[in-house]
């Protein structure tokens, strides 16, 4: 699996010259870093470089050089040149375990690593479950791994909200952060470090056995299982410290792996401690990017510099890889059989939907309440029903709008992974709607919508046009998709924390929140659920893509023209729905394949199944989430992503069973 070499490689130096490079650049980034900027007082000079300079050095290099190693390995184990520990969801686990171990008393912290560890393994033990065990194919292993860290990020979030006082420096956490204010940090965590690393290099002869292939390893006496084990525990316990360190750091472990590649150092024995100079030396540019611009922005995030650095290099990485799926498009989410049931329980949902969105909440409905609403009365029944009912309908308007953008983006680009969360549609139109309303507060709503709309056409057009050339091959283009995210969900946390006095409000917008829609905004929302009609066309038009470009223009089909079209209607939907409530996640990729399950692949009928999916979904999300910690309420993007993570999770290790 991905065993092809790549077909861009960087001079021939050899991969002692390259390594020899690497730390002479890392050895001056370090020098520019210790002593840049010094006070001019000897006591002061001397206070600031042992107390904070130096500690932050040593956890700067400890963390990349963890990040690094722990890709190496879980790439190594799994012959996948895409996994990571941000990929397989190890990093998100590991987030949660760190949140988990400032419960610990005083005595206990230096164990704290303890449970970072246990979050961790537990998530990537998840993903690779679900996937389908250590040979999932990449499109199956990065989609158990996407639904794994959706889910995880989203107790990750409540976690958050839950500690509002506290919302601004746990954000700036969330967003990576290398300071240090001592050596305590860095000595709890480094003999776990040397240990785990020690354990790596010595593996590095077995996992160049197990590039041979498993039945090759399993007869030259290697126990091949065993070996995947302890390579996984190893690397979860790298990607602990780097948590521990640093906080959850996003493309590190992905790309210095494949950058020792490029430079020639493809066996393990060359790889494995290339990538950890190379982790040490991304991880060193990102934080020389954060200092240069902290008098700027008032202190960049970690994680904003490390995908401003790492996103550029993963794109190249993607474009200059071989084919990265099967001939046969690997289609993880797609029904197992249809049983084509009929719509009108799906229908029926609605109303009840809505019903139980106005009666359920922390304060009941009096009796009459609906009657004095209808007729226009007074009083605290109808004040509720007037207050609820616009929001439920807000959700579920945006979800079916989110669930006919993933589904066309599904069908124009043949991937089961094109939901606009995946693509970074989403994220785009979020971030755009947010930049707006806090750099523009008394802007009209149009204000919002046309830089929804402009920030989710932007992204989509970027990553299609960066995968133009590969026919928008599933793996590349969710890579791309999930490349840009990164970098967009960065940009974000950055945003929020530019916010300060708003950073609370920011952050629920961002998890997506129906709260406080009211009537006002349901012309300007229902109206796109039009849509839909134009939809039905194109779907139709849509299926005939499936015999080939060349098939489907000789029977008269524009395809071009259709393409198109229909991304253009992808991009509208999603921004009006994120401008209404957010940019809630998953709706747009779960609701198209359970359409599908229901109702099979009839165009009209899966489409109608769809919206009404993704409606429900949402509908359903906003009344749990008002509900279930009441008076507390859980924003609409974690409910929906706690909603739908367990489902493809569920789906996907069905599908694993069903084809053993």
């Amino acid at each position: 699996m991905l065993n092809h070499a790549l077909p861009r490689r960087l001079p021939d130096i050899g991969g002692s010259g390259w390594l020899l490079l690497a730390l002479a650049v890392a050895l001056g980034l370090a020098s520019a870093s210790l002593f840049s900027g010094l006070p001019a007082s000897p006591a002061v000079h001397g206070e600031v470089l042992t107390t904070l300079r130096l500690p932050r050095l040593a956890a700067t290099l400890i963390a990349g050089a963890a990040l690094g190693l722990a890709g190496a390995l879980l790439q190594a184990m799994t012959r996948n040149r895409l996994a990571a520990p941000s990929v397989l969801g190890v990093t998100s686990g590991a987030q949660i375990g760190l949140l988990l171990s400032l419960l610990l008393p005083a005595a206990l912290r230096p164990a704290s690593i303890v449970p970072v560890f246990a979050g961790g393994l537990l998530a990537a033990l998840l993903t690779f479950a679900v996937a389908g065990g250590w040979r999932a194919s990449p499109l199956r292993l990065i989609l158990a791994g996407t639904a794994t860290t959706l889910l995880l990020s989203a107790l990750t979030a409540l976690l958050l909200i839950i500690n509002e006082q506290h919302i601004a420096g746990l954000a700036l956490w969330g967003a990576g952060s290398l300071f240090q204010n001592g050596w305590d940090g860095v000595v709890r965590v480094l003999p776990w470090a040397v240990l785990a690393g020690w354990v790596a290099l010595r593996q590095a002869r077995a996992l160049t056995v197990l590039a041979l292939g498993d039945e090759a390893a399993a007869s030259l006496g290697l126990r091949v299982d065993a070996l995947r084990r302890r390579t996984l525990a190893v690397a979860t316990l790298l990607s602990a410290v780097a948590v521990t360190l640093a906080g959850p750091v996003a493309f590190i472990g992905l790309i210095a792996p494949n950058l020792v590649r490029l430079a020639g150092g493809a066996h393990p024995g060359r790889l494995l401690p290339g990538s950890a100079v190379a982790g040490a030396l991304l991880m060193l540019l990102a934080d020389v990017l954060v200092r240069q611009t902290t008098p700027l922005t008032g202190g960049l995030p970690l994680s904003v510099a490390t995908a401003l650095i790492g996103t550029p290099l993963l794109l190249w990485l993607i474009r200059g890889q071989p084919r990265l799926s099967p001939p046969t498009p690997d289609a993880p989410v797609a029904a197992v059989r249809h049983r084509r049931w009929p719509l009108w329980p799906l229908a029926l949902a609605v109303p009840l939907v809505i019903y139980a969105g106005v009666t359920q909440g922390s304060l009941p409905l009096p009796a009459g309440a609906w009657t004095d609403w209808w007729q226009g009365a007074s009083g605290t029944g109808a004040f509720l029903v007037e207050l609820r009912l616009p929001r439920v309908l807000a959700a579920l308007s945006a979800g079916a709008l989110l669930a006919l953008s993933g589904l066309l983006l599904q069908q124009v680009v043949r991937n089961p992974l094109a939901g606009p969360e995946m693509m970074g549609v989403t994220q785009g139109a979020g971030l755009a709607a947010l930049s707006v309303a806090l750099v523009w507060p008394a802007a009209p709503a149009a204000a919002g919508w046309l830089a929804s709309f402009a920030g989710a056409s932007a992204v989509l057009a970027a990553v299609l046009w960066l995968n133009r050339r590969s026919d928008y091959e599933p793996v590349k283009l969710a890579l791309s998709g999930i490349a840009f995210a990164g970098l967009l969900a960065a940009l974000a946390t950055l945003v929020v924390v530019a916010a300060k006095v708003q950073a609370a409000q920011a952050l629920v917008w961002l998890a997506g929140s129906s709260y406080g829609r009211g009537r006002a905004l349901l012309p300007a929302l229902l109206p796109w659920l039009l849509l839909g009609l134009p939809a039905l066309w194109l779907t139709r038009l849509l299926g005939l893509l499936m015999l080939g470009d060349e098939q489907a223009a000789a029977i008269g089909v524009p395809v071009a023209r259709l393409r198109v079209g229909a991304l253009a209607l992808s991009a509208l939907a999603a921004a009006v729905a994120v401008a209404a409530v957010g940019p809630v996640g998953f709706v747009g990729l779960a609701a198209p394949h359970l359409a599908t399950l229901l109702v099979g692949p009839r165009p009209g009928a899966r489409l109608a199944a769809t919206l009404l999916c993704g409606g429900v979904l949402c509908g359903l999300a906003d009344v749990l989430g008002r509900t279930l910690l009441a008076p507390l309420e859980i924003p609409l993007g974690l409910m929906t992503a706690a909603l739908g993570a367990p489902y493809l999770l569920c789906l996907l290790a069905y599908q694993g069973r069903s084809r053993a």
